[in-house]
């Protein structure tokens, strides 16, 4: 087992022998219905790391988290709505890939309202399986946010890998 924050820092892993079925990388809403769970930019290594929930995800039938590393990063864009809104999950409702000349780009849309732009030389996309967290996320609205925490991958989470994809 390897940590997801570990897959973050490698460059790229490549230790996984199945390919990937869904394609978030290069297919068009790929990862609808998954939820962002927590977002990293490194400006020492122009490195950003997407941690999602995947037992949400409409498309994914194998494993339960995964993340997406955007390496030789040029734009990392955030927009919310400046409103507060009770302890809930970013919901993706839409995920765009697309490649400018050399460059990864991906757009994404969150319920609630959200949007992220991402660009970069290289991206890289895990299918993860984690143990001990259950079959179905937290309840958001019974619970604190250490008991949420505790029932979602984290970036010292230990992971298999099951599948992955690499765009160039």
């Amino acid at each position: 087992m390897i940590s997801i924050n570990d897959l973050v820092q490698t460059r790229p892993y490549s230790a996984v022998r199945d390919s990937i079925e869904v394609d978030p990388l290069r297919e068009v809403d790929a990862l609808q219905e998954a939820q962002l769970l927590d977002s990293r930019v490194c400006n020492l290594t122009s490195t950003a790391a997407l941690l999602f929930e995947l037992r949400t995800s409409l498309q994914f039938e194998v494993g339960n988290s995964a993340l997406l590393v955007v390496r030789g990063l040029r734009s990392f864009d955030w927009k919310s709505s400046a409103k507060h809104v009770p302890l809930t999950a970013l919901t993706v409702v839409s995920s765009v890939p697309d490649r400018l000349g050399e460059s990864f780009c991906a757009r994404f849309a969150f319920f609630p309202d959200a949007h992220l732009a991402v660009a970069g030389d290289l991206a890289e996309f895990y299918v993860l399986e984690l143990e001990g967290i259950g079959d179905v996320p937290p309840d958001y609205s019974n619970a604190d946010l250490k008991q949420v925490q505790d029932a979602l991958p984290s970036w010292s989470s230990a992971c298999s890998l099951l599948q992955m994809s690499i765009s160039r």
